[in-house]
């Protein structure tokens, strides 16, 4: 395969994750893979609400537009609420592909019941419309929050004690037998949790780079008759 270019946006106006996101994706892309990483300059710091999520979702689109003339190969929106997942394909001819459904897909094939960790209390029943208009609700009978603010999710050992200890519960009391990581910032925890409750455990972004990676040698992107090119309309 000849080299990809993958462009990665984080969805959230701060740096503290790009070099996190940078390192995580080096380790493990296939050695022809360029990665890029930026972040928005305007916008939420967090992604933790509806509210926060379409706050972001115009500057999403605005990055996205600017990727495009560029030589790229696909854009992955790295964020597991998928902010203007949609309205990106629109203008898009490359795979965009957002952490959210990516993870989502994968770990149905991993189990039959399957859980999500969430940041906080708030992202529970915003995940929960989600996997409903994917049609996919029941494949994820639980969702369970570390109630934890997305901005703490560099105190790793705080996190990892966490997400174990919530984890084991959906585990043992609710029957999960494959687990998704539901944020981005939850980097390099889930060999341990797998080791200990002995299920698959999936860490989006990594999903994700792979899925990109797979479209492209594939030759495959998003069908332009679910993801029509917009009209154009005038904006005041």
């Amino acid at each position: 395969m000849d080299s990809v270019k993958i462009r990665v946006v984080i969805p959230v106006s701060t740096d503290k994750w790009n070099d996190s996101v940078k390192a995580d994706y080096e380790r493990v892309k296939e050695p022809k893979t360029v990665i890029d990483v930026i972040h928005l300059q305007h916008g939420p710091e967090a992604i933790q609400s509806e509210y926060d999520e379409a706050n972001a979702a115009h500057h999403v689109l605005k990055e996205v537009a600017k990727i495009l003339p560029q030589d790229y190969d696909a854009i992955i929106i790295y964020c597991f609420s998928d902010p203007a997942l949609s309205g990106a394909r629109e203008i898009s001819t490359i795979p965009v592909l957002g952490i959210g459904e990516s993870s989502q897909l994968f770990a149905m094939g991993l189990g039959d019941r399957c859980g999500i960790i969430t940041t906080i209390e708030q992202s529970v029943a915003r995940i929960r419309r989600k996997l409903r208009a994917r049609g996919i609700s029941g494949r994820f009978p639980t969702i369970r929050p570390l109630n934890i603010p997305v901005l703490e999710y560099d105190q790793r050992e705080k996190v990892m004690e966490s997400a174990l200890g919530v984890a084991r519960i959906m585990v043992e009391q609710d029957g999960v037998e494959a687990l998704i990581l539901g944020c981005g910032s939850l980097f390099g925890i889930q060999e341990r949790i797998g080791d200990e409750l002995g299920i698959p455990v999936v860490e989006p972004g990594i999903v994700t780079l792979k899925h990109a990676e797979m479209l492209v040698g594939l030759g495959l992107t998003h069908s332009k008759r679910s993801y029509m090119i917009p009209l154009p309309v005038k904006e005041n």
